[in-house]
């Protein structure tokens, strides 16, 4: 009986084991490192998109290669693309705030943005380590990384 019982008991947690390819595949991704990741590919994409201006968003994607991120265009993308969408949001109110009222012009509101204050303040803040958190648990059901990555980047 104690041996069904054990061979039952070892089963269960071979079957809820990671396997040794995805454990090496996360070696290879720094999976331990994701949150960190997370949130500065939340920080990248918010000043990125901060600023509403094509021109500006291209130069940075030319010339700087860290907003290539295979893994965060992959993965972290999908869930941050909404939230940073919400921060945009409140980037143009402060800019609506911080000059009174709502003008006639909407270029001045354009033109003067604390982008990089309020993405910082977003970068450090109890919301985003929340995101953070939730969307950890969805990276322990991946099984195959490099998977998740040619759904999105067919060519990598």
């Amino acid at each position: 009986m104690k041996k069904i019982f054990f061979l039952v008991l070892l089963f269960i947690l071979s079957s809820c084991a990671v396997s040794k390819e995805l454990k090496e595949e996360r070696i290879s991704w720094d999976y331990n490192n994701w949150d960190k990741k997370y949130k500065e590919r939340a920080l990248s994409l918010c000043i990125m998109k901060g600023y509403e201006n094509k021109s500006i968003e291209k130069m940075l994607k030319n010339n700087d290669k860290s907003l290539y991120d295979p893994l965060a265009i992959a993965i972290f993308d999908k869930s941050l693309k909404p939230i940073i969408n919400d921060e945009l949001k409140k980037i143009k109110q402060d800019s609506i705030n911080s000059i009174g009222s709502y003008p006639d012009d909407l270029k001045t509101i354009y033109q003067k943005r604390n982008v990089l204050g309020n993405c910082i303040d977003f970068y450090n803040s109890k919301k985003l380590d929340s995101i953070t958190k939730k969307e950890s648990e969805k990276w322990k059901k991946i099984t195959n990384i490099l998977d998740e990555i040619h759904k999105e980047i067919q060519t990598y």
